[in-house]
């Protein structure tokens, strides 16, 4: 694919009208507000989602996206993405993160498979794994479509940033210029998130990091009948 096409491909997973985009997911944003999150609280959130899950989903993606290449070139054995699912198990203790994740990896998994169905590295991701978590299916996706893995680093970094602005401008009383601000206010965070995700060299060194606020309110949320995003 052609560069054009590749920063059209990042364009494309980071809009939030996708089945995994900001419409559906709050980045976990709408049970932080219903626990007592208010307006000044959004920015540090936003920031401690990217040196924590956001960072361990960034190198998720990374080593999914390599092994999809290998796929691709025809120099890849069968059964990583299993393994690489039961890391990202074993580093996601809340059941109600693993499940909504799953959601948005299953929606993601359905846009490769209508977009580049016969790419064999969606064929495979599909084969090993019904319900792919969304950084391993973002990592597939990402490939299939031609983008390379700087690009798709920053765009796992953008894309939840993006989800949590989006959510609360819909959530809390947030001047549009304000929450704009705050995405740019955090470049620096989310290069270095993304050139640690690059940095990666094997699914041994994939982080283990715990929020456990978040943990916690996204195990509250499966709990409400009244919400506006599924997480």
């Amino acid at each position: 694919m052609s560069d054009t096409g590749s920063v059209l491909a990042g364009f494309l997973l980071a809009d939030s009208r996708l089945p995994s985009g900001a419409y559906s997911h709050s980045a976990g944003l709408e049970p932080a507000v219903l626990a007592g999150l208010e307006v000044d609280g959004v920015y540090p959130y936003l920031l401690s989602r990217l040196h924590t899950v956001v960072q361990m989903e960034a190198c998720a993606s990374v080593l999914a996206f390599r092994h999809a290449r290998l796929i691709q070139s025809g120099s890849a054995g069968a059964g990583f993405f299993p393994v690489l699912e039961a890391a990202l198990d074993a580093r996601t203790p809340s059941g109600a993160q693993r499940d909504a994740s799953r959601r948005l990896g299953r929606g993601m998994l359905r846009l490769a498979g209508t977009l580049k169905g016969a790419d064999p590295a969606v064929e495979r991701l599909a084969a090993e794994v019904r319900k792919p978590m969304r950084p391993v299916a973002l990592g597939v996706t990402a490939a299939a479509l031609g983008m390379g893995e700087a690009s798709l680093a920053r765009l796992c970094c953008y894309d939840d940033a993006q989800s949590v602005v989006a959510a609360a401008l819909k959530l809390l009383p947030i001047d549009p210029m304000t929450a704009t601000g705050w995405i740019l206010a955090a470049e620096e965070t989310i290069e270095a998130v993304a050139d640690a995700a690059q940095g990666i060299r094997g699914l041994d060194e994939l982080p283990a990091l715990s929020a456990p606020w978040m943990e916690h309110w996204a195990e509250d949320h499966t709990t409400r009948t009244r919400r506006l995003f599924v997480a």
